[in-house]
C-alpha cells in the first residue's frame, strides 16, 4: 500500500545516508541539550497531511500489519487501524520497525 511521510531536507539526507526510513523526534533536555527520542515513523494515507510536516514528502510502500501483530522478537510492527469506526479513516499511524529505503521515493 502507498502511504506518505513528511520530513525536512536535513532528515531526508540522513534517511538516505542510513538507508532506512526510521524517523525520530529531536527534543531538548532541561539544559537545552538536544537528544533523540525512541525511533518510529509516522505514515499517512493522505498526501495533504504529509505535506504539512516538512518540505520533503516521501511516498512509502508499506503493508501494515495492524494493532497487536508482533514480529519474531515480540515487538509490534505498527499501530495501523484496519477497522476504524464508520465515517472515519486511519489518517496517521506509527511504524515501529525500519522501512527499507528501496520502499521510499521522494515526490
Amino acid at each position: 500500500m502507498k502511504f506518505y511521510h513528511g520530513t525536512s531536507l536535513k532528515r531526508w539526507e540522513a534517511i538516505q545516508k542510513e538507508g532506512i526510513l526510521w524517523s525520530y523526534n529531536i527534543y531538548e533536555d532541561e539544559h537545552g541539550v538536544p537528544y533523540k527520542s525512541y525511533r518510529y515513523t509516522y505514515l499517512t494515507p493522505k498526501l495533504e497531511i504529509a505535506e504539512g510536516y516538512g518540505e520533503v514528502v516521501l511516498e512509502v510502500e508499506y503493508d501494515p500489519k495492524g494493532i497487536g501483530v508482533e514480529d519474531e522478537d515480540g515487538e509490534v510492527y505498527d499501530n495501523y487501524g484496519f477497522d476504524p469506526p464508520e465515517g472515519q479513516i486511519c489518517w496517521q499511524f506509527s511504524v515501529f520497525n525500519p522501512i527499507p529505503i528501496a520502499n521510499v521515493k521522494r515526490i
